[in-house]
């Protein structure tokens, strides 16, 4: 019998060690092209947020928490209940990791923020305004960000990382549909 319980906690701990490790890349190598494998066939460019990737690194990181729960405690009660808490905050984090994403279409914008389970669709109609920031480091000239100002008040803020990508098109639509483009000097 006590074999067995060392062997049950080999097995926890081995599992929680390649859940840690996995946290590390996993977000970057799997949950990106699961992202992509359900989005609608008609997006033009896909881009994820730098906080998905790190919301998916906590989630795994606390599945592999649960699991060295399991193989330290020895109460039945704290030992479920915290590994229990544990996995679930682990799959929370999962989710918004995976459900956080922003595509293009012909038709219009699809954002789905950080933290948030829904997503928004914007038609390039809906587009009052889209400023591009430009910053001076180091003697070079470059964006970094862009702010997406929608008709109904609502104000995207997006840091210039995937989103430079489809800035182009994304410029291209909302002025073709009576929007404006600015760029914004800061210094």
């Amino acid at each position: 019998m006590y074999d067995f319980i060392d062997q049950k906690r080999i097995v926890y701990i081995t599992f929680a060690v390649i859940l840690f490790i996995s946290a590390l890349f996993a977000p970057v190598a799997f949950f990106y092209p699961i992202k992509t494998m359900f989005i609608t066939p008609d997006a033009l460019a896909i881009g994820t947020s730098s906080m998905s990737l790190l919301t998916g690194g906590i989630g795994l990181a606390l599945m592999a928490g649960g699991l060295i729960v399991l193989a330290m405690l020895e109460q039945r009660l704290k030992k479920y209940g915290f590994a229990f808490a544990l996995f679930v905050s682990g799959i929370i984090a999962l989710s918004f990791s995976l459900t956080d994403y922003y595509y293009i279409t012909s038709d219009g914008f699809v954002y789905n923020a950080p933290l948030s389970i829904t997503s928004e669709k914007y038609g390039w109609t809906d587009f009052e305004k889209v400023e591009e920031r430009i910053v001076k480091e180091n003697g070079m000239t470059k964006i970094d960000s862009f702010s997406f100002h929608l008709k109904n008040g609502t104000v995207i803020d997006m840091p210039a990382g995937a989103i430079l990508t489809m800035s182009g098109s994304i410029i291209n639509n909302v002025q073709a549909s009576g929007g404006v483009h600015e760029r914004i000097t800061e210094e």
